[in-house]
């Protein structure tokens, strides 16, 4: 292949390339292209944008002389010619992507570092002192949802029943079950000892309506039989360790907070469950920052996690309660918000000693639970959701793309090492997070944070399945509920 050089002078025949026997019009083009001096106002830029100059002056040349199949035979041969740049000019633009990859997930990793280091852990309490506010220890209202639950309802409840914490209430609102769960909780009732009696009660929800979403109505009957001082929000698939609502209550009152949220412990069997589960704590840990939750006033630094919301009853009535979220999806963030809105603190602690989740028990069920969520997590925003997506294909998927593509593609060494180190980084992040929460399986975990390309990826194609459902006539549909939202 010729080797050009600026200011590079070659004879006219040109016999090495081939141009000896060329109309003098080629030779023109080529010996102008070949004997290109850049000009002092051309000196020191890049030698690709030399190339381009170049490129002008041989057209400056040839166009005059009006003959199409002259200037096509020039391009063919600035094109052949033109591989190396075009090839330069591709390994820049990733180099770029790459270097702005890094960029972003470095800001990441400092916010979980930083996550990591101050993240308040919810611990075992043995006993809780009555504040100023109560004369006596308060009443706790534990309420519990549930609906076609009979695989967690039984454990869970008997979880709540064993609790330590003596002045509480537990009350089931069965939804309208095509199971057997109320049938298990009535039977817990049934069996409880004579000092329990009363403390556990199966309520039957009354139906549906129109304007409001199946969690959140269950949820506000609940409340109007609950009589405690603390409203002690929990799903039906968690367990919680025999201190856990002192712990909550001994947290509150020290903290001075109106609500407690938690980041529980996942339970994960399948590996459907392994790889997409773990990107809700990886979402929240490396964006969130945790240390802001009690102390700054925005609403924005709030979360909310329905598998245990603790509010203070005076302050649940103050914002309004489910009403104000009725046909809401994501009502645990929401109601977070609206706290903080209302000038009350809220803290989100770990509090993976004391409750247990199993969120879903197959793939399938992951598939539709995060389907469910993923699009209202973006305020059903289209673009704000395709944005997300194509930021999460850049800084989670494509750096490994580069690297399989790298030989095939003849990438740079700068190129191949960026998407290496922009590989490497956020399997580091999910290893420091697997250390940190996961217990039962740990080394089939931290195995599982090298494929955390692939559980972005399936993140991916879950919102854009959210999306679908969200356009769709039907809407979304979950535990044969339809539920068509605002478009």
């Amino acid at each position: 292949m010729f080797a050009w050089k600026p200011g590079h002078l070659l004879p006219s025949s040109f016999p090495e390339c081939g141009f000896g026997d060329a109309p003098p019009i080629q030779r023109i083009a080529f010996s102008t292209f070949v004997s290109y001096t850049p000009t002092d106002a051309h000196k020191g830029l890049p030698y690709y944008m030399t190339i381009l100059h170049a490129t002008h002056a041989v057209y400056s040349r040839v166009a005059p002389c009006g003959r199409p199949s002259v200037l096509n035979s020039t391009t063919f041969f600035l094109f052949e010619e033109f591989r190396p740049l075009r090839m330069l000019l591709f390994d820049t633009a990733l180099q770029f992507l790459t270097i702005f990859a890094l960029f972003v997930l470095c800001i990441m990793f400092v916010i979980l570092i930083v996550n990591l280091c101050t993240f308040p852990r919810l611990r075992p309490q043995a006993s809780l002192q009555a504040s100023n506010q109560y004369t006596m220890v308060p009443l706790v209202s534990v309420l519990i949802p549930a609906r076609d639950e009979e695989l967690a309802i039984e454990r869970c409840v008997r979880s709540l029943v064993a609790q330590t914490y003596e002045r509480l209430e537990i009350l089931v609102l069965d939804d309208h079950s095509s199971d057997a769960t109320a049938t298990l909780v009535q039977r817990i009732i049934d069996g409880l000892p004579q000092h329990q009696q009363g403390r556990l009660q199966l309520l039957q929800g009354t139906a549906l309506p129109s304007e409001w979403g199946g969690k959140n109505f269950a949820c506000h009957q609940l409340t109007q039989y609950a009589t405690g001082d603390y409203l002690f929000f929990t799903d039906a698939d968690t367990t919680h360790d025999p201190k856990m609502v002192t712990s909550v209550l001994a947290m509150m009152q020290t903290q001075k907070v109106s609500l407690l949220t938690v980041q529980p412990t996942y339970e994960l069997d399948s590996l459907g469950e392994q790889l997409v589960v773990p990107l809700l704590t990886f979402t929240i840990l490396t964006l969130l920052p945790v240390a802001l939750i009690p102390t700054r006033p925005e609403p924005s630094l709030a979360t909310g996690n329905g598998q245990l919301l603790c509010f203070e009853q005076t302050v649940y009535e103050r914002i309004g309660g489910h009403e104000i979220v009725k046909n809401r999806i994501l009502e645990d963030v929401l109601l977070a918000r609206a706290v903080k809105a209302a000038g009350f603190r809220m803290l989100f602690v770990d509090a993976q000693d004391i409750v247990y989740c199993r969120m879903y028990r197959s793939f399938s069920a992951v598939w539709s639970g995060f389907s469910k969520n993923l699009f209202a997590f973006y305020n059903y925003s289209l673009p704000f959701a395709l944005v997300a997506l194509l930021l999460n294909i850049l800084l989670f998927v494509a750096p490994v793309v580069f690297m399989i593509s790298a030989p095939l593609l003849h990438l740079s060494d700068t190129v191949r090492l960026l998407a290496t180190i922009a590989y490497l980084l956020p399997v580091l992040m999910r290893i420091l997070l697997t250390l940190r929460f996961t217990h039962v399986q740990r080394v089939e975990m931290l195995l599982l944070c090298f494929l955390h390309p692939i559980s972005i990826a399936l993140g991916c194609l879950i919102l854009l399945n959210s999306i679908r459902w969200h356009y769709r006539k039907r809407g979304t549909v979950w535990k044969g509920r339809e539920y068509v939202t605002s478009r």
